[in-house]
């Protein structure tokens, strides 16, 4: 049986969603031309859904793990 998340994790994930859509919207991450176009409107969708904490869908919530996973690796786009 799964154990239920707990008020920490909620809060982690809060701050990992608001910090993701801050790197998208500072223009922070190297992202190709095509991907470009949908920066800013992914970065207000991850503010948005921060607040939603584990009710967020796990690919959705993989994503921005995984933006910040690559946050201080300057590799990104190349």
């Amino acid at each position: 049986m799964q154990r239920p998340l707990t008020k920490r994790t909620n809060e982690r994930l809060y701050a990992d969603f608001k910090q993701a859509a801050a790197l998208l919207d500072d223009d922070q991450l190297v992202w190709s031309q095509d991907l470009e176009v949908i920066r800013k409107d992914l970065a207000i969708f991850l503010s948005d859904r921060a607040g939603l904490g584990s009710g967020n869908h796990p690919a959705l919530i993989d994503v921005v793990q995984k933006l910040l996973a690559d946050e201080n690796n300057l590799a990104i786009g190349e």
